[in-house]
């Protein structure tokens, strides 16, 4: 709506996320499409899921016993892209809802997978999410976007891990259509947050943690969201709780 506005300007939107918003960022592409909108482009910066956790099982350094799988992205996906991990693996995976009880359950239900050595993916959200996932969402992400190199924080770049335009609407695509010189982002001298989002350091090996590197003054991405691991270890990490 803005760009159909405000025509004599190029409108861009940063399309940021993983398979639960990748979606909707399409059928926003396809309205586009659909109504000849001319002045809105899209910088896609989209990566799924899969791929990502296939490259930490890879990391002869990461020691992982099981997955909680994140309900919202499985919701689009369903299970299907997932059960390489126990296939091919050997390791529990389930598919986890968000509450507190959610996340025990989900808990339970891998250390019962290990238990009995009978790995598979599991789903505890099934009052939100289909085995098959959304199908019409999984039509749309197929039509509007194709599969290319990302680059990940702490893992590098991964193949078919990111989403791009198809040539079908290389016409949204801003990087294409409006062409601008990139800088090359580089990490802050010291910032460990690649291991922490692994899982090799916990933020307090960090070096910059809680002194240069604050909730208030975010020096790596660990710590600029509410949902990053430094910041919920500085909110949290530090606390005594005591029980009468």
């Amino acid at each position: 709506q803005i760009a159909k506005d405000n025509p004599d300007k190029k409108v861009i939107f940063l399309a940021v996320g993983f398979e639960t918003t990748s979606p909707t960022a399409a059928a926003t592409i396809l309205a586009a499409k659909q109504q000849n909108i001319k002045n809105f482009y899209v910088l896609t910066a989209h990566k799924l899921t899969p791929p990502a956790i296939e490259a930490l099982l890879c990391d002869e350094k990461i020691k992982i016993d099981g997955f909680l799988l994140p309900g919202h992205v499985c919701v689009i996906t369903g299970e299907e892209p997932f059960e390489f991990i126990a296939q091919k693996y050997h390791l529990p995976a389930v598919v986890a809802g968000f509450e507190p009880l959610d996340i025990l359950q989900s808990i339970y239900m891998i250390a019962k997978q290990i238990h009995a050595k009978n790995f598979k993916i599991e789903n505890q959200y099934k009052r939100v999410v289909k085995a098959v996932g959304n199908k019409q969402a999984q039509k749309i992400m197929d039509l509007v976007y194709k599969k290319a190199p990302a680059n990940w924080r702490g893992l590098g770049v991964i193949e078919n891990s990111g989403l791009d335009l198809t040539d079908a609407f290389s016409e949204f695509d801003a990087l294409k259509m409006i062409p601008v010189n990139k800088e090359i982002s580089k990490e802050a001298a010291g910032c460990r947050c690649g291991e922490v989002l692994r899982g090799l350091v916990k933020p307090t090996d960090c070096p910059l943690f809680g002194k240069v590197c604050t909730p208030n003054h975010a020096v790596g991405s660990c710590m600029v969201s509410v949902e990053g691991t430094c910041a919920a270890w500085y909110k949290y990490g530090s606390r005594v709780f005591h029980f009468e």
